[in-house]
């Protein structure tokens, strides 16, 4: 969790530090410019608040949120803590944008006074917008803008829990390990995301892939309430008896309604997880995928289980290492769900052990120091002539990116996660959401294929490393669809701006995801000054 109270005397030396001695010559020159600006006296004389305000800014958008007295949240350029944020909250170098100010309210109240002002700020006129971000995980211009305000919920990050109704109460900025290690101390979890920096917002209005989802659905199928700030300002509750549209739509829906504040989301029992990753040659990829399309195919008496199948290119070693991922979510060593991968001989020691769910989403890490290359997920019918068809892209991609970049230079991801038909089933049963699974009853598995970028000419390498990321994700599509085993579904927390997630959730969800949208939006704010991310506008 990124924790911005108390730390301003630390923040202000450290942001000095990093101008004087990290600063490339491009970001130098920016800062110079920017500090003549300030002291020159011209239109934008801001300084020395700590936070950067003082008098008119020029943006109005930033104007209006210190006219409506919300200067003690707002952070222009200028503010000590203004390129920390701009660092912070992203998982990859591709999302970091530097915005006219951020706005890092810590209420629901200041959410409405924000939007409240933001609403008014030229009353529709002018070509800048908004972006809302919770943990920062998405793709580029998801949840940072340039010309423009970004608002950082990074604050609205408590989590309490009540024993009277076994609810626990996340703040939308929060981010899962923390979450899980707070609820751990009331002997509780919640269904949510597998690492620990991914951030609880994003994740939950797209979804949400748990080690419980076998148990207890998709994360979003766990939010028994809402707490939403609408354009107009008003803050509403949306749960299965009021404003219950609103409730199914936000399940799935992401950010074309609101800005959820606060997840309501149901507990159970704390347990240890029985983990175990064992390591495997490429000799053994036919016999790999198979157990994964053994796996999905499983009925929900083995709903404790979850795998993950994760093949990358090791730039040390300069060849591709097979990892499986096994997890049994009521602390069973040896469930018979995994006898399929225990056949396989490994090419390393196994690594076994019973951990707690904070110590599972510790054990991962996401870098935000490299260039991301994803080209979204896909989804198709199980089909092991698909998941050999992966791998093959997998292997021309590390070809392509060997004679692109050097051997040395990247690393990539190529993983399956099994998706059961009663995965659907489980969100039915719980009210619904806007997924669309079950309109398919055959199992599935979701693939993700991606590059990052570890040299210094990343940035000037990236468009061509996205292309060919983008070219074997299409052949994957295509051949899938040759086959007859594509899928509609393009998962949203995984999908790229290419994609039509939201287009892919089914005629009937896609309408209902529009006349929410316009009924809780009728002036369609969340869709034209918040571009970001993907919109029922554009389906």
């Amino acid at each position: 969790m990124i924790l911005l109270h108390n730390i301003k005397a630390f923040s202000q030396a450290l942001e000095l530090i990093m101008m004087l001695s990290h600063l490339s010559l491009s970001s130098a020159g920016i800062a110079t410019a920017t500090l003549l600006l300030l002291f020159s006296g011209a239109q934008g004389q801001q300084m020395m608040a700590n936070n950067g305000t003082q008098g008119p800014s020029g943006f109005p958008a930033c104007d209006a949120l210190v006219a409506a007295n919300l200067s003690h949240v707002i952070h222009f350029p200028s503010s000590p803590l203004y390129q920390t944020l701009v660092q912070n909250g992203s998982y990859a170098i591709s999302t970091r944008k530097q915005p006219w100010c951020f706005v890092l309210p810590s209420t629901a109240a200041e959410v409405s006074k924000t939007l409240t002002a933001l609403q008014s700020a030229g009353d529709g006129a002018g070509d800048w917008h908004v972006a809302i971000r919770s943990g920062g995980h998405g793709g580029d211009n998801q949840n940072n803008i340039v010309d423009g305000v970004t608002i950082d919920l990074t604050h609205l990050n408590t989590t309490t829990y009540d024993a009277a109704t076994n609810v626990a109460h996340v703040g939308t900025g929060a981010r899962w390990g923390a979450v899980y290690a707070a609820l751990e101390k009331d002997e509780v979890l919640v269904t949510g995301g597998r690492e620990s920096v991914v951030g609880v917002g994003g994740l939950l209005l797209g979804g949400g892939i748990s080690w419980y989802t076998g148990r207890t659905g998709f994360a979003c199928d766990s939010v028994v309430n809402y707490e939403v700030v609408l354009a107009s300002g008003e803050i509403v509750n949306a749960n299965a008896s009021a404003n219950s549209d609103l409730w199914r739509a936000l399940k799935g829906g992401s950010s074309n309604f609101g800005i959820v504040t606060r997840f309501d989301l149901a507990a159970f029992p704390a347990e240890n997880l029985h983990m175990e990753t064992k390591t495997f040659s490429r000799e053994h990829a036919g016999e790999l995928v198979d157990a994964v399309a053994r796996f999905a195919d499983l009925d929900r008496s083995f709903q404790d289980n979850a795998v993950l199948l994760v093949v990358t290119y090791d730039p040390e070693t300069e060849a591709s290492i097979w990892r499986a991922t096994k997890v049994n979510t009521m602390n069973k060593a040896n469930s018979t769900a995994f006898d399929a991968f225990d056949r396989i001989p490994t090419s390393a020691p196994t690594m076994e052990k019973s951990v707690t769910l904070v110590e599972a989403a510790n054990s991962t890490a996401l870098s935000g120091k490299n260039r991301n290359a994803g080209a979204g997920a896909l989804t198709a019918v199980n089909d092991p002539r698909v998941l050999r068809y992966c791998i093959e892209q997998h292997e021309g991609l590390v070809a392509d990116m060997k004679a692109l970049l050097g051997p040395k230079n990247f690393t990539t991801i190529l993983d399956f996660q099994p998706i059961p038909s009663y995965f659907a089933d489980i969100g039915v049963q719980k009210g619904g959401n806007m997924l669309g699974l079950e309109r398919d009853s055959r199992n599935k598995v979701l693939f993700v294929m991606g590059v990052t970028l570890l040299g210094s000419n990343s940035e000037e390498l990236f468009p061509r490393v996205y292309q060919h990321v983008a070219a074997a994700n299409k052949r994957i599509e295509d051949f899938s669809k040759s086959v007859g085993s594509d899928t509609e579904l393009r998962y949203l927390p995984y999908a790229d701006s290419r994609q039509d997630a939201i287009g892919s959730y089914g005629k009937a969800n896609v309408e209902h995801i529009r006349k929410v949208a316009e009924e809780y939006d009728p002036e369609g704010f969340f869709q034209y000054r918040v571009p970001g991310g993907f919109k029922i506008s554009r389906v």
